[in-house]
């Protein structure tokens, strides 16, 4: 996960100089702002798909071994 955040950290490098050099490289600052954002997002999608899978896979284990000797 270390790479992702150096990763993070080269963009935000990049809306900063960019937004420091005012003019139109200043609006081309955008671009990194928009990628920085949708990643952010990614990883916030994947951390709720993996709390929700441990849920699940929690709730199905303990109704197994709740429920063990009901099988005939």
């Amino acid at each position: 996960m270390l790479a992702g955040h150096t990763m993070l950290a080269v963009f935000a490098g990049f809306i900063i100089a960019l937004g420091g050099a005012g003019g139109y490289y200043a609006a081309l600052s955008v671009g990194p702002m928009i990628l920085i954002v949708a990643i952010m997002l990614l990883e916030l999608l994947v951390a709720f798909l993996q709390a929700y899978v441990f849920a699940m896979l929690t709730c199905i284990y303990m109704n197994e071994a709740l429920h063990l000797h009901d099988h005939h």
